[in-house]
């Protein structure tokens, strides 16, 4: 039997760069108290004209299992489930986008959300480096090199809290961590849990997913057994590729529609979010605490809404208020 704690699969598609970095910070070489035999890295790419590459997709640690595909769908749903089946732990994460490095001790606190819940959930709140989201690139004057000249600026590899210093809230936790979550670009929950829920529901065809991340953390929080848990101090951190969704682009409303539909189509009906109590787990570094403000503020005021209205805060997976 394999001694393999958790698997954690990574896909990416013509962003070697991007996934090069976001490797190196899931290695043991910048996850802090944890060790190669405690977890794999399961290494998915679909082949493009930017290829990582096994040599240098392994380069960062000898817990890394890279695959390349031939993937004939410019959905990355395929790799993700050809990713799952490879995994040896019974304990999964799942990063969709390849672009998304994580801070240092992501895989320390989700091996010790192991331990708290019998089926944890766990998401890890997601930010955009540089000043703005993404999607705003064109109008803030930011693309992949002014992005390069931003991290030559801390020593990020030394210190990955440092990535706190030049980064803002993503759209997917616009309001904090201590309030609703649209979606979790890194989460960790049991592979019996994951199949539970069908995998990555391959009906998710369009390019980049569409909304398979919503998906997935919504079809998951929905499960009467999961455990809610927040890295609070913890982040993934965007890096720009001109995704289809992080790109300021003509046509981006037409596509986030798109995107809308397909999401109405799986769910069978119009989407409705979830806002279920977390667990707050983890440590605060001093480069992340300037969020616990913003976050707390916001979790104020929502109280205050709540209250005025005389509703509950949270919900169950049945839709209930608690």
């Amino acid at each position: 039997m394999s001694q393999t704690k958790l698997s954690v699969v990574v896909t990416f598609y013509r962003m070697s760069r991007q996934a090069e970095n976001t490797l190196y910070s899931l290695s043991t070489q910048f996850q802090r108290n944890v060790e190669e035999v405690d977890y794999e890295i399961i290494a998915v790419e679909n082949d493009s004209d930017d290829e990582l590459g096994e040599e240098r997709a392994t380069a960062a640690g000898g817990n890394i299992r890279y695959f390349y595909r031939k993937e004939p769908s410019p959905s990355p749903v395929p790799s993700l489930n050809f990713g799952f089946a490879q995994c040896a732990a019974d304990y999964v994460g799942l990063i969709v986008d390849g672009a998304r490095m994580v801070s240092p001790r992501v895989i320390e606190h989700a091996l010790l959300a192991k331990k708290l819940a019998d089926n944890p959930l766990v998401i890890v709140p997601g930010y955009h480096l540089g000043k703005k989201e993404h999607h705003f690139n064109q109008t803030a004057g930011y693309d992949e090199k002014t992005e390069q000249i931003l991290l030559a600026t801390i020593d990020w590899k030394n210190n990955g809290y440092d990535l706190f210093d030049i980064c803002c809230f993503s759209g997917a936790n616009p309001k904090g961590f201590f309030g609703r979550f649209l979606e979790s670009n890194c989460l960790f929950c049991k592979s019996t849990s994951f199949e539970k829920i069908g995998c990555a529901d391959e009906r998710f065809n369009l390019p980049g997913g569409g909304s398979v991340n919503i998906y997935i953390y919504h079809a998951l929080a929905r499960l009467p057994e999961s455990r809610l848990i927040v890295l609070a101090g913890e982040g993934t951190f965007h890096q720009y590729h001109g995704g289809v969704t992080t790109a300021e682009i003509d046509d981006r409303d037409e596509v986030i529609k798109s995107h809308q539909e397909n999401l109405a189509g799986v769910f069978g009906g119009p989407f409705r979010g979830m806002h279920r109590e977390p667990l707050i787990l983890g440590t605060l570094a001093g480069q992340a605490q300037k969020y616990v403000i913003t976050s707390a503020e916001d979790a104020k005021r929502h109280h205050y809404i709540c209250k005025k209205r005389g509703i509950g805060e949270w919900m169950g997976p049945d839709g209930e208020r608690i």
